[in-house]
């Protein structure tokens, strides 16, 4: 951390005074940068940044399988390297995106951490992601998950576990709850999603019947009444009556665990911008600097992922001499544009493409005028960019995001 503060420092210092010397971005009340003819060099596939996490073995601790297998609900245990860094386990299921499922542990150590399997868990790979948002390689064998055991009971008993612990607005995948309810027949189910501080609900879906010992799944796109919600944790409250009229609720449940129970989540606007270790830069790589710098410089190693802040409309990709290969996007549902500079290459979408939050825009480099691999991050009020728009300091919204997500 200490050197990237320090080769910002030097950046700042280097390139101070005029606008075209600057670190990105054009001074205040200057036309934006125009684009210039540049050679793209492919994006290579694997930016060079890795996780310390090393998964070495799992086992199933409690709860598990006659066969040595896990079941959701299993207490899983993740051995290995640099466990205290593990802020999330993914479960990977098959190929593509929509198995994929992630919980928070529940306990962290030194070479283990303890996680729940979740209730829509299959068998497959299963990585422990740390508190860079950098993924680890995969356990060397994958987990193997057995359904859970179906039975009858006297009154209806329900099992719900949300998709991943955050949730971000306008992300590729909406926040997904699965839900089981056990009974001996079909019954009457009603989902709500309540807002923790104050036990608002937010929003309610009446599935009707439901087959029992089926896995069900309801979703939330983040948006109630038209209008995006607050930040904070929310949970889903499952209702079970069954054809007696015995009626069952997720939130009568069961033993208290450590952190967010399985219905719970933290629902999130935006998605901290580089994916891997990073520092913020000083003095001159601030937001106004001593020489009108209009943003952040983030600083991270070259080919350090970079994620879309927040989904939206991508207005601008281009090259400039100072910027670099620079990206430019109007934030979906905020008036603000968002502006990512010195990317490694061309960015990955295209000017009118459709982007989401947290999704891949390109990667960390030092194109343009830098003198270290830094991400120049920049915030817009509305109209926008260049267009009657100012910009304003983005350093409070990035450490927040950062500390958040």
């Amino acid at each position: 951390m200490a050197a990237l503060l320090v080769a910002g420092t030097l950046a700042a210092a280097a390139l101070a005074a005029p606008a075209q010397n600057g670190t990105g971005g054009a001074q205040p009340n200057q036309p934006p940068p125009s684009a210039t003819p540049s050679p793209t060099p492919a994006p290579r596939a694997l930016p060079p940044v890795a996780s310390r996490v090393r998964i070495q073995r799992l086992a199933c601790a409690t709860l598990c399988a006659p066969s040595g297998a896990a079941r959701p609900g299993s207490l899983l245990r993740v051995r290995g390297r640099a466990m205290r860094r593990g802020d999330e386990v993914a479960f990977l299921g098959a190929d593509g995106e929509a198995d994929d499922v992630s919980a928070a542990p529940t306990k962290r150590r030194l070479l283990s951490l303890d996680v729940r399997v979740p209730l829509a868990a299959v068998t497959g790979p299963v990585v422990v992601v740390d508190r860079d948002g950098v993924p680890s390689k995969p356990a060397p064998t994958p987990l193997a998950v057995e359904p859970p055991v179906a039975g009858a009971a006297a009154a209806p008993s329900i099992d719900v576990d949300v998709q991943a612990p955050r949730a971000f607005f306008d992300a590729a995948r909406p926040m997904r709850v699965s839900y089981v309810v056990h009974d001996s027949h079909a019954v009457s189910v009603q989902v709500e999603l309540v807002r923790e501080t104050d036990g608002a609900v937010i929003a309610r879906w009446t599935p009707g019947e439901v087959a029992p010992d089926t896995p069900q799944a309801v979703q939330w796109d983040g948006l109630a009444g038209g209008a995006v919600q607050r930040e904070g944790r929310y949970s889903f409250r499952v209702s079970a009556t069954d054809a007696d009229g015995l009626r069952a609720s997720s939130a009568q449940s069961t033993e208290p665990q450590p952190g967010l129970d399985p219905d719970e989540f933290v629902f999130l606007r935006h998605q901290f911008p580089v994916r891997g270790p990073h520092g913020y830069g000083e003095y001159g790589a601030r937001f106004g600097g001593g020489r009108g710098h209009q943003g952040q410089d983030v600083f991270a190693a070259c080919g350090t992922p970079v994620l879309a802040a927040r989904g939206g409309t991508v207005k601008i990709r281009q090259y400039h001499s100072a910027a670099g290969h620079y990206l430019v996007v109007d934030g979906e549902r905020t008036g603000t544009d968002y502006s990512y500079m010195h990317l490694r290459e061309a960015s990955l979408v295209a000017k009118g493409e459709r982007v989401r939050t947290g999704q891949l825009i390109g990667y960390v480099g030092s194109t343009g005028r830098a003198s270290a691999c830094h991400l120049h991050f920049e915030l817009w009020e509305a109209p926008g960019w260049y267009s009657g728009g100012a910009p304003f300091d983005p350093l409070p919204s990035l450490l927040a995001w950062d500390a958040a997500s």
